[in-house]
């Protein structure tokens, strides 16, 4: 969904509500087109850094900066839970709408995975997990398939792509900080 101005925090729970019943925009398992990503950062080692790691997750502290996320007020990510993404690129507000897809928890991972609605920049899935790895080293991995959807995405393939390695340079970052802080 594209705007002109940021939508307002009312505008944005309403449309958030309006997206619940909305199928996917893609077909799962993703066919040929996608591209697949994986990225993997240490953030240290033990259990003080897996639970502040496990925490930052749930608590949405892994969007970068010049990232918002609108929800509604759910502590952590539930299954069907509608989230958006909103982003302002080249003067334009982004909202990028997805579902919660399901959770990745057990003893040594942590996380979840959502998939992309019909009126967001991409199509496909994003995973975003904290894994507790056999040498008690504690990592936050992000694994996407992914393709543009919207035309502009398209045309600007390059820059989109751009966009989206940078989300993850950045995610990073915030995870790095939120385990160091």
């Amino acid at each position: 969904m594209l705007c002109l101005r940021k939508p307002t925090p009312e505008r944005l729970l309403g449309v958030l509500e309006s997206w619940s019943d909305v199928p996917l925009s893609y077909m799962s398992p993703p066919r040929d087109g996608f591209i697949a990503d994986e990225h993997a950062v240490r953030l240290g080692s033990g259990e003080e850094t897996w639970r502040e790691a496990c925490e930052a997750l749930d608590s949405w502290r892994m969007f970068p900066t010049w990232a918002e996320v609108s929800r509604q007020e759910v502590k952590g990510q539930e299954v069907e839970q509608i989230v958006a993404m909103m982003v302002r690129i080249c003067g334009l507000w982004w909202v990028n709408p997805c579902r919660i897809l399901r959770r990745c928890d057990s003893e040594h991972r942590h996380g979840f995975v959502y998939g992309t609605l019909p009126e967001h920049a991409e199509c496909g899935e994003e995973q975003f997990v904290i894994e507790r790895r056999p040498d008690g080293s504690v990592w936050y991995v992000i694994r996407a398939f992914s393709h543009p959807r919207h035309w502009m995405a398209w045309l600007a393939f390059p820059l989109a792509r751009w966009w989206q390695l940078r989300f993850v340079e950045d995610s990073q970052a915030r995870m790095k900080q939120s385990i160091e802080t």
